[in-house]
């Protein structure tokens, strides 16, 4: 007799966690899946369709790539219908595309008013339009606010502003009318400048006149201390020789040369 196999618990254990993983992986894949699909628009794609029936019922010839184009598109929109059709009332609603009637069949939704399907817009449910019995007796009677007023002309403002200057004891000639010299608030009433000073006192007081004095020096120029910083090296080290200790025979070098003196004995 064939020997059975020992079964072992915790072996099967592993074994139905890791397919219940799996199935769980698969399911969660498909929710994904389907969801995706439904956000996909079936009327952009049943438009596609729609016209590449209509070039083969004329009596048009597909190409082999429009051929290819209409099966996936046939494809896809059975599988956009069935992710939609799986999802349910989530599923993200297009106010011009398909739409479920009550005996479950695909209609298109036109606008009420012109007949024409409404391009990218999304239908407003009847629940949702707004109603003047909801608004309270309150609210109605709130004014609407006006338009922005037009502007004020130049010569009313002045004449208020005048109006408003003569009130507060403020008289200003208009020929020599100056903005500076209108007072900022209640600190300052003194017309004028700053401080309290006022034009007269300006004047009278006495203005410093700025004196510049230009002088000219004539450049005193060292010519020995200039000479000095172009001697060659060579005689440099000559003159150096000099004025040190010298044997008898560069002694008569450097006095044939002229770095030495010629003593008067000697010429004797």
């Amino acid at each position: 007799m064939p020997k059975e196999k020992s079964i072992n618990p915790a072996q099967a254990q592993r074994k139905a966690e890791k397919a219940k993983a799996i199935k769980k992986s698969k399911a969660e894949a498909a929710a994904r899946r389907n969801e995706k699909l439904s956000r996909r628009n079936p009327d952009r794609l049943e438009k596609q369709l729609d016209e590449l029936k209509a070039i083969e019922s004329g009596g048009g010839r597909l190409t082999n790539h429009e051929k290819n184009l209409r099966d996936s598109l046939e494809k896809e929109l059975r599988a956009v219908l069935k992710a939609r059709d799986s999802i349910g009332n989530s599923a993200q609603t297009y106010g011009t595309g398909l739409k479920k009637n009550f005996e479950g069949n695909f209609h298109k939704e036109r606008n009420e008013k012109t007949g024409c399907i409404a391009l990218g817009k999304r239908r407003r449910e009847l629940s949702e339009s707004s109603d003047d019995s909801d608004v309270p007796e309150e609210v109605k009677h709130i004014p609407m606010p006006r338009d922005t007023p037009p502007p004020i002309p130049k010569d009313v403002l002045d004449k208020w502003y005048q109006k408003r200057r003569e009130k507060k004891g403020i008289f200003i000639d208009k020929k020599d009318s100056n903005t500076n010299l209108i007072p900022l608030g209640d600190n300052a009433r003194n017309l004028g400048r700053a401080n309290g000073n006022t034009e007269e006192s300006m004047e009278t007081e006495p203005k410093l006149q700025s004196q510049t004095v230009y002088e000219a020096k004539p450049v005193i120029r060292d010519l020995r201390k200039e000479a000095v910083a172009f001697v060659p090296t060579v005689v440099k080290t000559k003159i150096e020789k000099s004025k040190g200790v010298v044997e008898p025979e560069e002694a008569e070098e450097l006095e044939k040369e002229g770095y030495l003196p010629i003593v008067k004995s000697q010429v004797e």
